[in-house]
């Protein structure tokens, strides 16, 4: 009886832990599974409040060039949602469907002196699935032209955008879970920008890939279990996901 009681309190325990863990997806990672060493902290990052969210529905620019609004009715399938540059419009909804957008920020990630724009979607799933969400990016060039980017990825935030180099220009972590032989990992890959797509970059920052087993306990080893092959090709399904779309 005491040994069943043990194993009720543990299954509750690790239900709990899933559900406050899915429950900061404020957070571009897990705090118990990231993508660097508890004792090294999370790298510098971009911080920056954003135009819109689901706490703030409208933002215009002082010059009007830069229209974005949120404003989604609970009660229909209604969603206003807009992002609008210089009478370009870059992304619009007008029905709630999955993934439902959540924030928009600007800021110039490729240093090229152009703002660009990032928003994030979620899929409202449940339990870990709850993190699954979607970033597109849209790069500025200097004759108006945005080139979007698409990616899938965990609980995504501005803590994902990173300048591990210092050059000034913001490099990327994108986030996966994914299961391998009956064990489920945290992924995380990191992409620079050139030419107005996300570049695998794994191999010139330290640390990167980076594969953590999930093992219902805080965890920041990269695991040996996966083997090479197997971690090469996690990245480069990670890598061939990523889409492209250029607006004009």
């Amino acid at each position: 009886m005491a040994r069943k009681n043990r194993m009720r309190i543990k299954r509750l325990i690790i239900v709990i832990s899933i559900l406050c863990m899915c429950s900061s997806m404020a957070y571009a990672y897990l705090d118990e599974y990231p993508p660097y060493k508890f004792k090294d902290g999370p790298p510098k990052h971009l911080q920056l409040d954003p135009l819109v969210s689901i706490d703030k529905s409208d933002y215009v620019s002082k010059d009007g060039s830069v229209i974005a609004r949120l404003n989604e009715s609970f009660a229909s399938d209604l969603l206003d949602f807009s992002l609008k540059v210089n009478n370009t419009t870059l992304v619009q909804m007008t029905e709630r469907e999955l993934p439902m957008p959540y924030a928009v920020y600007q800021v110039d990630l490729d240093g090229n002196g152009l703002y660009d724009y990032i928003v994030f979607y979620s899929y409202h799933g449940n339990s870990l699935a709850s993190l699954f969400s979607r970033v597109e990016i849209f790069l500025a060039e200097k004759d108006g032209v945005y080139n979007k980017i698409s990616c899938e990825s965990q609980g995504p935030g501005v803590e994902d955008f990173v300048d591990l180099d210092n050059d000034g220009k913001y490099e990327v972590i994108i986030t996966d879970l994914r299961i391998v032989d009956g064990h489920t990992y945290f992924t995380y890959n990191i992409y620079e920008f050139k030419d107005y797509k996300l570049v695998n970059a794994d191999a010139k920052f330290k640390g990167f890939p980076k594969f953590i087993w999930y093992t219902f306990k805080s965890n920041d080893k990269d695991t040996t279990r996966l083997t090479k092959e197997e971690r090469a090709l996690l990245a480069k399904e990670k890598n061939d996901s990523i889409k492209y779309l250029e607006i004009k």
